[in-house]
Order: C-alpha cells, then structure tokens, then sequence
C-alpha cells in the first residue's frame, strides 16, 4: 500500500518591536526557572496488530523539539512535566498526551481510515479507487512527484517516473514531440504511442493541457487494466487529471513564472580550418564558424496564473498559462497561449452535481530545416558565407552534391505554424442512493493547424532550386465528439464490497485539410501570403504548382462492464468487458470484444507478517488497435496524373490507393501481467514487482498483391505476429524523516523484449533504414526476421585497415566481393536491454533539492554522419568528422561496415532543482513564496560519439528500424532556469 507522509514544521516567530521582544524573552526565562528537563522514552505501536511503528513524528507540544521512532518503534526525547507530546503519522490518528510525571511513555496509535482513503485513491478510467483495490499494473505520479524546472510538454513529466514507461526526444527541438512507448512495441501498423484520456475525455490532445495545472497522471500498463477502453489500449493508456480547488473558502491565486537560458550541449565534432586544409581540403582563405552561425542561445519564459476557490456547494479553478521558447537553432520556437477552466457545482443535498470543464491552446511555431543543421555540420570551413564575402554577391554555393549554403537555408526559408485547440466537456452526475450514481457524459475538442512555408529564389535548398520561389499553405482541422452514459453501484455485504459499472460510449473523429502550393514569384517580399501571384500555375505541370482536399470521419460505439469485488481488504477480483464497432474495420468485422479478469491476495492483511502490504496480483486481458487510415477497407480513388487533351485542355487522371478488403478487423493483443505490491516499516519502503507477457496478433500491416485481379498494388491485412515479455521494479523509500531534514528516493527498473513470431506468411524477413544518398543509398541496415528480436542492425564486420589505408571487411561467403545482403552480420540492436530512472528528494528546514536519473542500457546506434562524413577522403566534398574513431590514414570514401555502430549506453541528469521557501508571516497577504533554480540536462554520461545517445524508436517512419541516429537531427541541448513560485 502506497503510503505519503506528512511532515510537520513548527515555527516561532519574533515580534517586530524590541521592548516587546525584550520583555517575552525576560517572561519566558523567568517561567523557565524550575522547569526541569528530563528524558522521556517509549514505544509507538499499531493499535490494530501491535506492530512497532517507523518515522512516527514525536514532538513537543507549541514547540521545535521532536524526533521520530527507529525501526523498532522507539523513541527519546527531551521534556518537562508540564509538557505535552504531540504523536502523528500518516495513516493513523494524531495523539497528545501530558508528561506530568512520567519518564516512559508507550502509545498505541489507532488506524485513521479517512486519511488512508484520501492517500490513496487512484484512477483506473471510468472511476477511482483505493489503491489497495487495483489488481492490474498501474502506476500513479502525482504532481508533487513530477520532475521540475524547464517543462514545456506534459510527457517530460513523466521521464524515470513509471517503470515501464519509456519517454524519449532526441535532441533539443522545442517543436518536437517525445516518442512515449509503454513496455516496448506492440504493433508496426497501427497506433504504438499509448491512448490519452484527460478528466475522462478518451483521445484528449496533451497540447491543451500546461503542465502546471496538472494534478496526477495514472498509467494502465497491463492489459488488464486498459481493456476497458478495447480498440485503443493495446499500447496502454495515460489518464491525466487536472487541478481542482480544494477546500471550503479556501481562495487562492497561484503565480508560477520561470526564465530559461538554453544552450547546445553538444555538436557533432568536425575539423577546425587547419584540420580540414591537413586532410586535403582546399584552402578558400577564410574561417567560418558554421555551427556557431546556425545557432545560438535559447531564452525562454514561461507565466502561470492560477485562481481557485471553493464553497460548501461547489468549487471553481480558473488558469492562464503564456509560454515564449526560443530553440537554440536561429529561427527555431514557439509562442503559446493556453487557458483553462474547471467548475463543480453540487446540489439537491448533494445528489446532483454538475462538472464544466474547458480549455484553450494557441500556439505560434517557427520551423527551419534540419538540413541547415546537418550542412552547418559539413561545410567547409574555410568558404565565405557570401560569395565574395559581400551579401550582394549571394550566398556560398559549392557544386558539392547533396549540399548547399545552411545559413542560406536558415535565412531564405520561411516555415511557420498556427495551432489552436479547444475542449470543452460537461458531466451531470446523480446520486440515486449512497450506492448508486449515474452520469451523463459529453465531451468536443477541436484542433485547427494551419502551416504555411516559403522558399526564397535566393535558395537552391530543397525542391525550389530554379523554381523562382516556392510557397505552400496547408490547413487541417481535426474534431473529437464523444458522448458517455454510465451507471455505478457500490455497497458492503458482510465484508464483501461490491462495485459494478455500466456504460455506453458514442465517439466521432473527423478531419478534413486543403493544403496549395506554387512556384515562379515575382518577389519574395509576400512570402506564402499570395499564392495566385505564383505562375507555376500557367506551366500545367504538378511539379510547379498544385493542391490537394480531403474530409474523413470515423465511428466508434462501444458497451462496457466492469465488476470488482473486495472481501475485507484481503482478497480482491475485478473484470471488464466492452463490445467496441469501429468504422474503420470491414463490413464483415465491424464489432469485437475486449475483456480481462484480474485478482490479487493481499497476505499482510491475511496473516500476521512485518509488511504493511504483501498483495500478489495476477491478471490477463485482451486489448485492441485500430488501423492509422480511415476507409482502409474500402476502394478509395485519388488524383493522378494530368495529360494534354486534343491540344486545347488538361484532363485530370484518377488512380486507384487502396483495395476493399471486407474483412479488415482490429489487432488483437493478449497480455497476462504478475505482480508483487509490498511494503514495510510502517510503509517507509514500499514498490511493487511486476513480470508480463504479451502477443499481438492479426498485426495490421500493409502487404504487396498482384495488379490485377488487385486495383492497388498494396492492401491492409491483418497479417503478422509479435510477443514480448519482459521485468519491471519500482521501488521507493523514506529514508530519513527528521524533524527538519527528510529524503526520499525512487528506482525505476525494466526490461522488455519483442521478437517477431511471423510477418506476413510469404517473407521470413525484411530489410529497413535506408541511409540515404549519395553514396549509402539503398544501403538497407535494419533486419526484421522472424523468430527474432525487433531492431537487429545489420553491417558488414570491420577489422581495420591494411598497409594502404584500406578498410578491411570480413568477406562472409568468400566469394572476393563484400555487399550488405551477403556479408552483414548482426552488429547491435537498437532497443536497450533495460532502462533504469532514479529520482531523489531532499528537504532540510526551508530548503528542498530534488533530481531524476536516467539511463537505457544495451542499445546501438547507426551513426550516419559518421559513416557519411568521417573519412578524410571527405575533404574533397565537405569538412570530415572528427570523433574519438577518426582514422586519419584512411585512404576510402564512405562506406557502410560495423565500424560506424556504435553502443549507446547513457545515463543522464534529466533534471535538477534546487528551492527555498520563505518563512512568511501568518498575518501576511502572501501564503507560500518559494524561489528555485533548475537544470536539465546538464550532464550525459556516455561513450557514444554522436550528438545524443536517446533511443531512437523510429527511422524513415517505421517503428520496425530503431537505432539509427539520422544525419538530420536537432543538437542536444541544456538548460538552467531561475524560478519563482507565489501563492496568495
């Protein structure tokens, strides 16, 4: 049982005049005379079983004197006889009693069951229970647990936090999104990315909420846990809920601001000016510092404002959030405005009662190329900028294939984004009996994106090379409509606690998005804002100008159950059901059915052992994905290409994009999950052990057919089988609970292990992750072979190099010639064997420190730059990189060999904060005042060469290709920040 303790602080505080001071410090000497000191010791047992109770607070009364017991429940302490100790923990009743006389003093201290259900009630979708009640993998993180400091997305939250639960961003972009996998992959067609519910909505947008106004995030792992949400909780589910008021005429206005500095933590290593003209580069005369052009120092700052309050009848929570973050890559941030509101009214004696919730998210985005970036890596050092050096000369443009200017780039190229969202949700819920409720649900978030690019004739960067200025606009608004009726009902009978649920759910998504492009302007001065003005247009040609409409929608209805049953807190089963039909799926399997049954013996409870929890659980389910597209099952036509009709007009040509296929249903994911939830000393150290095992099968993939008797030359099956398995440990512990020192710690330990078992019944393998042109292009280093792990890279063996300077490859089958289908041998695997995260909190008086540890251990990476750019033969055609592996007596070009993977262990300092809070008068206006420093990123440890060690989850799209680091990345960066934290 997850315990939190209450720590108490005890303050005396000086009057402001000195005779006043004076004469209580003379009243109080003068009372002191007489009073005698002595030393009181004891024991501190449970009322209930008699057990010795840890880190009980002793304190005496009025005063800062206090201790807590020892691991045998004992304690000494300092007092006179007219003194009064104070007893208290969390879980049990607070107890005072006189010293008159005494110098032993035992106490026996009687279960609070309201404290305990306050602790620990969690989320587990569609209702809350106490925590000792889930017999599934799930994890909670409430907000006093979240990781600090420079948090601009609510998945940052999360990282080490949730065994299991891996959440990773490859350097410093401050537009990118995190890939977030839970237990590793569990699909290749459909959605890997776990389902989000916010406050109940299923399919909530995590770009509406700031983590500010956030209050605890529970995550169902197993399967379990998420069937009840069927088609989409194969990946697992997120439950968010946000911040409410508390209490009763409990006013308050929070003010939470922050100013970031923001630097590069580390660029790819190249050759200095020098290094290059020594590798055989050409000298031009001048030395350019193209990273340090690129780039430069990132200032964010970030405003919260938050009111709340809260009446016998109701409560109400209002908040604004302003967001400014610059990227360290020039022209590279975002502006964004987000609002949010929640409100609770209760009448009819508390039987009806009325929940709004609603939010609002604007966010301006300015985007450049990563190539800027990659080329910025490879330029020659020695080139002016600007031909000539003078700017009306034009930018520096070699003839060097797959290159061109990076501030060129940076500067000519225009990449912008307008991004609104907006939820609102009412609940009308009625309580018929304390037992029986029911609610009525109804949920509309919307999302609009507009992005809008334009590429300068001064660029030859990309497609708009010789095109006279490129400009596309491209709008997409997505919406999400969801209605829910459920019905619960809860009583005791004898010792056995009943709760039954019931529900139907009434889902739509729709999108629809335009999106034009044209070329041929004559200025750049309008940028994307008047795309008639193009003349690609006249040309009749889809390579100048074009434009393309869409409008889909999907449907899911869905009827769900779930029973859980409690016999006097010591055995517990719970079960779920929902029949789910999705639009999406054929005419012929419209409809499935999702379920799992769960039960666990909590042994602490059944027998007299020194744990406050010993609950095994063991529990099996079967979950669902949907297919990514809508109308997959269905023939769907699109454009194609134009001819010349009769020499007068263009007529249009339609193709045909996908193949009916009746039968196309849901993946079908089987988990069974064993866990162990236990703690001691009076809960002071307490985690839980969890092993899972888990196949997905009827894996929606997309397998090439004949044309004809097919239209379309691909069709969605489900078709292909994974398993996984694999360890998780969470273990915490409150390791000192001092009066006013006390810290806490967190480890987070797991391994998971995906193998295919069958791919598509004609292939036992495939070959993904193309590096690219020029030079390794169709060079294919991710194998996925059935009976093996997912993320095997695949490379020639290096040995060295020979007397002249070349590289010496194992030749396989020996037949003289070296080639990647013949020769490559599996070199590394880009998933990591396991990842571990480490949180800490220390508190002394005023003071609070807290940091979170990461790391994943076992994976590889593909370094591209590396294997592209490292030879110094490079220097012909761009400046080589230099690492740790430079050869400089390699004599070859690129080349593709083992010598370029690399492991990529890592442990990271993810975040670190460091605060004070004030002492403030109980007389003031100001309620708390704290002011912080905080730091992310500030170290990595790791022997892997590239810009950063992260797993890389996806290549080219595919999470089938993990492990390659590409050429176009963002730089990894780090940060610190000076915070300050007001309530009124």
């Amino acid at each position: 049982m997850k315990k939190k303790l209450i720590r108490f602080r005890f303050e005396f505080r000086l009057p402001k005049y000195v005779g006043k001071l004076t004469f209580l410090l003379l009243l109080v000497t003068v009372c002191g005379f007489g009073q005698t000191q002595k030393t009181i010791q004891g024991t501190v047992v449970s009322a209930t079983d008699d057990i010795p109770l840890l880190g009980v607070n002793v304190i005496v009364k009025g005063t800062n004197i206090g201790t807590v017991t020892d691991f045998d429940g004992k304690y000494s302490i300092q007092a006179s006889s007219s003194d009064v100790l104070q007893f208290s923990s969390v879980g049990f009743k607070a107890f005072e009693t006189p010293v008159l006389e005494e110098s032993i003093i035992d106490v026996s201290l009687g279960e609070d069951a309201t404290q305990l259900n306050e602790v620990t009630i969690t989320s587990i979708g569609y209702g809350t229970v106490e925590r000792r009640e889930i017999t599934s993998a799930v994890a909670s993180v409430d907000a006093e647990e979240f990781n600090r400091g420079n948090i601009n997305d609510p998945s940052q939250l999360l990282q080490g936090k949730v065994a299991g639960l891996s959440i990773a961003k490859p350097g410093g972009d401050p537009n990118a999104g995190f890939n977030i996998r839970l237990r590793g992959l569990s699909t290749f067609g459909a959605n890997s990315q776990p389902l989000t519910v916010i406050d109940g909505v299923v399919g909530g947008s995590l770009a509406l909420i700031d983590p500010n106004d956030i209050k605890s995030i529970e995550v169902l792992k197993d399967a379990s846990a998420a069937a009840i949400y069927g088609t989409r909780g194969a990946s697992g589910v997120i439950l968010v809920t946000t911040k409410k008021a508390v209490g009763v005429d409990a006013a308050r206005i929070d003010y939470n601001t922050y100013l970031a500095v923001e630097s590069v933590a580390r660029f790819v290593p190249n050759s200095t000016p020098e290094q290059f003209v020594e590798a055989g580069g050409i000298d031009n005369g001048y030395k350019t510092d193209w990273l340090g052009l690129l780039t430069r120092t990132g200032i964010s700052n970030v405003h919260n404002l938050a009111i709340s309050n809260g009446t016998k009848n109701g409560n109400y929570r209002a908040s604004i959030n302003y967001r400014d973050v610059e990227g360290v890559g020039l022209g590279t941030g975002f502006e964004q405005l987000n609002a949010r509101f929640n409100f609770e009214q209760r009448a009819l004696n508390d039987k009806f009662i009325l929940t709004l919730n609603g939010g609002i998210t604007k966010r301006s985005a300015q985007f450049k190329p990563y190539e800027a970036l990659r080329f910025a890596i490879i330029a020659d050092p020695t080139a002016p900028v600007y031909n000539g050096g003078d700017p009306a000369n034009g930018y520096w443009e070699p003839t060097t294939p797959e290159y061109h200017n990076p501030l060129g780039i940076a500067n000519e190229v225009t990449d912008e984004g307008e991004f609104k969202t907006m939820l609102g949700n009412i609940r009308a819920k009625y309580n018929f009996t304390e037992n029986f409720d029911f609610s009525a649900f109804y949920s509309l978030q919307y999302e609009s994106d507009l992005r809008s690019q334009y590429f300068s004739s001064k660029t030859r960067f990309s497609t708009a090379s010789g095109q006279n200025g490129r400009a596309r606009k491209e709008s997409e608004d997505r919406q999400n409509e969801l209605f829910e009726l459920t019905a619960n009902y809860q009583k005791t009978f004898n010792g056995l606690k009943v709760s039954l649920l019931g529900g139907y759910s009434w889902q739509q998504l729709s999108f629809e998005n335009f999106n034009a492009f044209n070329t041929n302007f004559i200025t750049d001065d309008l940028l994307y804002n008047s795309l008639e003005l193009g003349l690609g247009t006249a040309t009749g040609s889809d390579a100048f100008a074009g434009m393309n409409s869409q409008k889909e929608e999907s449907r899911l209805i869905s009827f769900f159950g779930r029973a859980m049953f409690n016999y006097e807190n010591k055995l517990f089963i719970s079960g779920s059901f929902r029949r789910e039909g999705s639009s999406k799926f054929g005419i012929n399997e419209q409809w499935g059915d999702f379920y799992s049954i769960s039960g666990g013996i909590d042994f602490a409870e059944m027998f007299e052992i020194p744990f406050s929890a010993l609950k095994l659980r063991a529990g099996y389910g079967v979950t669902g994905n949907l297919p990514n597209e809508n109308y997959e099952s269905r023939t769907r036509l699109s454009r194609g290409s134009r001819s010349f009709f009769n020499n007068t007009r263009y007529l249009q040509g339609v193709n045909f994009t996908s193949n009916p296929n009746p039968n196309l249903k849901w993946e079908e994911k089987a988990e069974t999950n064993i866990g162990l939830d236990f703690g001691f000393l009076n809960s002071r150290i307490y985690g839980s052990v969890d092993v899972y095992s888990r196949n997905t099968t009827d894996v929606l993939q997309s397998v090439s057919v004949p044309v004809p008797p097919n239209f379309f030359p691909n069709t969605l099956l489900n078709i292909g089988e994974l398993k996984s398995n694999g360890l998780e440990i969470a273990l915490n512990g409150a390791v000192v609970q001092k009066t006013d020192f006390s810290y806490d710690t967190g480890i987070t330990f797991s391994t998971f292990n995906t193998e295919l078992v069958s791919l598509d019944g004609d292939r036992e393998q495939i070959f993904l992750g193309n590096l690219g042109a020029p030079g390794l292009n169709n060079i294919l280093v991710i194998r996925v072979k059935e009976g093996e792990k997912i993320g095997d890279i695949m490379a020639p063996t290096f040995e060295g190099l020979d007397d002249q300077g070349r590289r010496i490859i194992t030749d396989i089958n020996g037949d003289g010639t070296i080639n990647q289908e013949d020769d490559a041998v599996v070199a590394g695997n880009g998933l990591p064997d396991f990842e571990l995260g480490w949180s800490n909190s220390f508190n002394y008086k005023n003071l609070d420190l807290n940091f979170t540890i990461r790391g994943a251990f076992g994976h590889s990476l593909v370094n591209i730059n590396r294997a592209y750019y490292e030879s110094p033969a490079a220097s012909n055609n761009y400046n080589p990189v230099r690492t740790k592996y430079y050869l400089p007596e390699l004599t070859q070009p690129e080349s593709w060999n083992s010598y370029y993977v690399e492991k990529a262990d890592f442990l990271k300092l993810d975040n670190i904060t460091l605060g004070y809070n004030f002492e403030i008068s109980k007389s003031s206006a100001i309620k708390s005042f704290r002011l912080y420093a905080s730091g992310q990123n500030l170290f990595v440890i790791s022997g892997y060469s590239g810009v950063d060690p992260e797993v890389r989850y996806t290549y080219g799209g595919s999470p089938l290709a993990p492990g390659v680091e590409d050429r176009n990345s963002y730089f990894r960066t780090k940060s610190i920040s000076l915070g300050l934290n007001i309530g009124l």
